[in-house]
């Protein structure tokens, strides 16, 4: 369950628009929110950090009661928003990207990176131009990896939380594999409606990237949910192409979990993408 969420702020405005998609997240999981900021060591840092967090605490406490406020110090935010969270169990990271650049222009610069790199805790993802709408249909971009099914049980637990309705979409580049990937999706399916949560599947040939976008517009989608591979250096850091593109073209908000690699690679078994 999602019981706990870190939401890292900056005291700009950029950030704090990730407030309204968390009060769509609270009425779906009721979790209590945990709001940091993180300082430079600086006096004037931590004056700035306490003030700012105490008039938010002022600001938010009619619509967040239970939510608490913690200033870190450190310099490398990244890794004090990792650790905070890993040490205080939190079930998810929510953030604000800055919008229009995709992926390599993200809130905090560098940290946002590093936090879809390494951290294994999932993130809730919005561009500031994005409205919050409440959580009703989600799209789970799969492709016949344990990698990509590794977000499966958080859509599960925030599609059950809201009463959302989960649609999968298996996109083929090639064909002659539709009957092993409506299989694949049959079994998902099973899964998911054992708790009850209505679900729909379909596979479809096509460029997964442009189906996927596609298909988020056009069947209203309020949330593409991702299951990534973090990776270091000048490599990519998600598995293939796909969900680094389906990131940098999103209009929705996202929710990506990373898996931590496997020794031998572990290639997807389909070249596949689902479509909520």
């Amino acid at each position: 369950m999602i019981r706990r969420i870190v939401v890292p702020l900056d005291g700009t405005e950029a950030s704090e628009r990730i407030l309204p998609h968390l009060s769509e997240l609270f009425k779906a999981a009721d979790a209590e929110m945990r709001f940091i900021h993180v300082y430079d060591w600086s006096a004037p840092g931590f004056t700035r950090g306490r003030d700012y967090l105490k008039a938010l605490a002022g600001r938010l406490a009619d619509r967040f009661p239970h939510a608490q406020t913690e200033l870190l110090r450190g310099d490398q935010p990244a890794f004090e928003i990792m650790r905070y969270s890993v040490v205080n169990h939190a079930d998810m990271i929510a953030m604000t990207t800055r919008g229009s650049s995709g992926v390599r222009k993200l809130l905090f610069g560098s940290t946002a990176l590093e936090l879809m790199r390494h951290s294994q805790i999932p993130l809730f993802l919005a561009r500031p131009s994005c409205p919050a709408r409440p959580i009703c249909k989600i799209l789970v971009p799969l492709d016949g990896s344990k990698t990509s099914q590794g977000i499966l049980p958080v859509v599960a637990d925030l599609a059950k939380g809201a009463g959302a309705r989960v649609r999968f979409l298996t996109v083929l580049p090639e064909v002659g594999v539709a009957e092993l990937a409506s299989r694949a999706l049959k079994r998902v399916e099973a899964a998911f409606n054992k708790r009850g949560i209505p679900v729909e599947t379909e596979v479809k040939p096509g460029d997964p990237v442009k189906t996927i976008l596609q298909s988020a517009r056009d069947d209203g989608a309020d949330l593409i949910a991702l299951g990534t591979h973090g990776r270091t250096g000048g490599e990519r850091f998600f598995v293939g192409s796909v969900a680094e593109s389906v990131i940098q073209g999103a209009e929705r908000p996202l929710l990506l979990r990373r898996t931590a690699r496997t020794v031998g690679g572990g290639k997807p078994r389909l070249a596949v993408a689902a479509r909520t």
